[in-house]
């Protein structure tokens, strides 16, 4: 009796091909990096705070020159010109201030936060008790929320502005991370069943 049985080679790898790793691993470590960026935000709100409202102004004087640019080219039509010129002055003085005093800025931007905050939570705890719609309860819990965040904010501004935009901006950050990292992984995943 003949015992001799050939081995088939194997079709599978069992470690994925290099191209296949760095189709999710190069994300990966990206999201890992600005997640890590994020809590590097995170830990100087106030720095992150004055860099994002020196950005903010950076690019506001950018747009109101090219605005001012835009204009003195069509200077042979004069509702077009009066409307980018005055626009692009605008946004040009708005962004140089910006720039020049970023603490008044970055107190400005809190209150705007802090109203819209309030505002947004006010009309979504309104329209979801007037109109009770599937799953309401939600809506008037992130109303609520947002209505006493926008007060809170309110009643300590301009010390507020020391921590909020900085910290908005570091959670935006991180959570980005986070996102490039689940996207990544499940990547990763789909690309173990195409293999299956």
């Amino acid at each position: 009796m003949d015992t001799n049985v050939e081995r088939v080679p194997e079709t599978r790898p069992d470690r994925p091909p290099r191209q296949a790793s760095a189709m999710w691993g190069a994300p990966f470590i990206l999201g890992l990096l600005t997640a890590i960026a994020g809590i590097v935000l995170l830990g100087g709100t106030f720095f992150t705070g004055m860099v994002t409202i020196f950005f903010v102004g950076i690019m506001l004087l950018i747009g109101g020159v090219l605005e001012l640019v835009a204009a003195v080219r069509s200077r042979g039509e004069r509702g077009v010109f009066w409307s980018l010129m005055l626009g692009g002055v605008l946004t040009s003085v708005v962004g140089l201030l910006a720039i020049i005093f970023p603490a008044a800025g970055l107190a400005s931007i809190t209150l705007l936060i802090a109203g819209y905050l309030f505002a947004s939570g006010l009309f979504h705890a309104i329209t979801s008790v007037m109109d009770r719609y599937f799953q309401w309860g939600w809506d008037l819990a992130y109303g609520i929320i947002s209505i006493v965040l926008g007060l809170g904010v309110m009643s300590r501004w301009p010390g507020s502005s020391m921590w909020l935009v900085g910290t908005l901006v570091g959670l935006a950050v991180f959570f980005r991370g986070i996102s490039m990292m689940s996207g990544s992984l499940s990547l990763r995943r789909g690309l173990r069943h195409v293999r299956a």
